[in-house]
């Protein structure tokens, strides 16, 4: 038997993506199941029999504000992205990689 926990979330202010980050760091704490009803995520949080309340309200707890975490890391994401592909292209440009020459060593 399990113990199974409810939690509704506006796909308007977290999208699939942030939810399944967020479930997948609570792995070691519970299962997780996702369905979608319209515009609301419906996520089934499954702790094993024998957890406790105190365990299972903090996982809860935990659980949402990784749900900020997640996604302020996705917008975080989103609004570097052109600064860190030109990083990358700087540093394989200089890499000797992009025209397909080999890079030389230094002697």
């Amino acid at each position: 038997m399990s113990i199974e926990h409810r939690v509704d979330i506006d796909l308007n202010a977290f999208n699939i993506d942030v939810i399944k980050r967020s479930a997948y760091r609570f792995s070691n704490k519970f299962a997780f199941d996702l369905s979608v009803d319209g515009h609301t995520a419906r996520c089934t949080l499954i702790f094993s029999d024998g957890s406790l309340p105190q365990a299972i309200d903090a996982s809860l707890t935990a659980f949402r504000k990784e749900l900020l975490d997640q996604d302020l890391r996705q917008t975080i994401r989103r609004e570097t992205e052109q600064v860190r592909n030109l990083i990358l292209a700087h540093a394989f440009s200089q890499s000797g990689l992009v025209d397909g020459e080999s890079v030389q060593d230094d002697k």
